[in-house]
């Protein structure tokens, strides 16, 4: 697996991006609207690291209460076979396969609580 990035849940995607970009000098690589309430920032720092921020209004009252506000997204090289593991070893998904853009994913949880995506990239 290859580590991608990971994802922040914020109250308010304006003013986190002003404060990763201001502040932490991360540059705007990516912004955009998946569906209706729901907003994406990709920002990346002057090695081509990335950091996912998501405003998801449809969550946004209970973000709170959440176990987690941080996703680590991953990439794997074949999603059928990762749900396939996954399973034998017992670890649940917690949501997906999810289709987007650039391939699907699936999510999981660490011993923690920590939510873990993992990304079958199309080339």
């Amino acid at each position: 697996m290859n580590f991608l990035f990971p994802t922040i849940e914020v109250e308010d995607l304006d003013k986190s991006m002003t404060f990763y970009m201001d502040i932490i000098k991360l540059e705007e690589e990516r912004l955009f609207k998946p569906r209706e309430g729901v907003e994406i920032a990709f920002l990346r720092d002057v090695d081509g690291n990335l950091v996912e921020l998501i405003e998801n209004r449809h969550i946004k009252e209970n973000l709170d209460d959440r176990s987690s506000k941080v996703q680590l997204g991953f990439e794997v090289d074949n999603l059928e076979e990762t749900i396939k593991f996954l399973n034998e070893n017992g670890i649940h998904l917690e949501s997906g396969p999810v289709d987007i853009s650039e391939g699907r994913f699936i999510t999981v949880r660490d011993p923690d609580g920590v939510r873990i995506a993992l990304f079958d990239m199309e080339e």
